[in-house]
């Protein structure tokens, strides 16, 4: 598109050559829309580029919703990765209180994780694509390295990981509605400390917790 022909309120500094912009952009509207929410009319139009332009990078909204799911999986990988050396049941915790932070900071994440485990479309995608499939198969066996889970089987340390990732990723979801609440003053804090607990319990105690 010629400069002359930009509307006003697109900015003029977003190029071509910007992938990591476009995947951003398409990030927080998967996230907020959902993939039959957003199209790539409107991840352009975000970005103040034809669909052209963007399709020419990424070919098509599947590879491009695939590259924005990978993003995350690694984000999600690298959280996983802190404090290797330390004991699971000190991993488990840094985990998940460093998961509540970054979805406080910014929930698209979380809301896509979301999206992702309640998705309708599994049926269609191969279930080594499924960007989630590691990021799962890793805190499962974070939960199993823990003594009182040695002896469990996959599918309850599943559910357990399963359990908290829903409570943490709601909770940051909420956050626009909550602060609208009276007595709200400290949520944050009250949520932190019960996950803390919860992580330390399940730890402890096992399937039977």
């Amino acid at each position: 598109m010629p400069p002359a022909s930009r509307p006003a309120d697109r900015p003029a500094s977003r190029s071509a050559n910007r992938p990591d912009e476009f995947v951003l952009a398409a990030t927080q509207l998967f996230a907020t829309r959902g993939y039959h929410g957003a199209s790539i009319a409107n991840i352009a139009d975000e970005l103040g580029l034809t669909k052209q332009a963007l399709l020419h990078h990424f070919g098509s909204k599947d590879a491009l919703y695939e590259r924005v799911l990978g993003g995350v999986a690694d984000r999600m990988m690298l959280m996983e990765a802190q404090d290797s050396d330390a004991a699971p049941e000190q991993r488990l915790e840094t985990f998940f209180e460093t998961y509540l932070g970054e979805g406080l900071l910014n929930p698209a994440d979380s809301r896509l994780i979301l999206r992702e485990l309640l998705d309708d479309r599994q049926e269609d995608r191969p279930a080594e694509r499924w960007f989630l499939r590691p990021f799962l198969q890793e805190l499962v066996a974070m939960v199993q390295d823990a003594p009182a889970w040695r002896a469990a089987p996959p599918a309850a340390a599943l559910a357990a990981v399963c359990d908290l990732l829903g409570a943490i990723g709601y909770f940051a979801m909420s956050q626009p509605v909550l602060p609208r609440l009276p007595g709200q003053a400290g949520a944050v804090e009250a949520f932190r400390s019960q996950i803390r607990k919860r992580v330390r319990d399940l730890a402890s105690h096992g399937p039977q917790s």
